[in-house]
């Protein structure tokens, strides 16, 4: 995986990491590192159940020589369909980007059955997604997949009121990232990266400050959210039924030892499914022509 790099513009030394172990990074103004961690604190994924952990997949994407660059999270849209993070798959930051497959499983295992697999027939980037000086914008991506889904995984509604406020609601997380806020670096297995966690967190970040995006600070929770986690739903139990109200895109920290991003002091901030809401239905709509 090429390593993303370290870019010179900084602000009062706090540096901004994609959530992800993302392909790569090239000339955006925010410092993209893929050295940070992933579900801190969090438990391991067992079993699924009625909280949103049953549309949770694993997100692969692949380069032209057949090798896995990256790891993501995702959440099932419909038996054919599901929402990640644009990042996820950005061929321009990584062109040797080709495909991705999903992974209906607890961890990344290096020989999951093949039942258990799907590879990707299509990725549809925002086209407005893009880097800037304030973080990324627009960072969604749906992606979609033949073969159905097995039995134990279900789509996810979404939430499509952009006037509800759920600011310190507590919400369930799940990311395939890794467990340890440290400098480890993604190689072959993850290292700590690749198993299923979970975070329950508090929205404290002021949900309804901007339409497009929300924010869950550091303080006042004891479990984070960072590296391989980008595109990892965010649910709120509605009626006794999960929906997706958020998807991981970034995550802001201080800088430490050699390029460090710490995740459990800073911030992370996800994309607003309902400002997307429209988006995601003409994209499932221009697939059904």
């Amino acid at each position: 995986m090429k390593k993303p790099s370290v870019l010179l513009t900084w602000v009062t030394s706090i540096a901004i990491t994609l959530s992800a172990c993302a392909p790569g990074s090239g000339d955006s103004t925010v410092s993209l590192n893929d050295d940070s961690s992933g579900v801190i604190n969090g438990t391991k994924v067992t079993a699924r159940r009625d909280d949103g952990s049953r549309g949770v997949v694993l997100f692969l994407p692949v380069n032209s020589l057949g090798m896995t660059v990256g790891i993501c999270t995702a959440t099932l849209l419909s038996n054919h369909s599901f929402l990640t993070a644009a990042h996820c798959f950005d061929k321009k930051k990584s062109p040797t980007l080709s495909r991705f497959k999903i992974v209906f499983a607890n961890e990344k295992g290096l020989f999951n059955p093949r039942e258990h697999t799907r590879s990707g027939s299509q990725i549809v980037i925002h086209p407005e997604f893009r880097y800037s000086k304030v973080g990324i914008l627009n960072d969604m991506a749906i992606g979609f997949f033949a073969g159905g889904i097995p039995a134990g995984f279900e789509p996810i509604e979404i939430e499509r009121d952009q006037n509800r406020n759920y600011q310190n609601q507590f919400l369930n997380i799940y990311g395939y990232g890794k467990t340890k806020d440290s400098a480890e670096i993604f190689a072959i297995g993850y290292g700590s990266a690749g198993e299923l966690h979970k975070a329950v967190v508090k929205v404290n970040g002021g949900y309804g400050l901007m339409q497009d995006r929300y924010a869950i600070l550091s303080n006042g929770n004891t479990q984070f959210i960072c590296s391989g986690d980008s595109g990892s739903g965010q649910f709120i139990n509605v009626n006794g039924v999960p929906r997706l109200i958020g998807v991981t895109s970034f995550v802001t920290g201080e800088k430490k030892f050699a390029g460090h991003v710490t995740c459990t002091k800073g911030r992370s901030t996800a994309m607003k499914v309902s400002y997307f809401a429209k988006w995601i239905d003409e994209v499932h709509e221009e697939a059904r022509l």
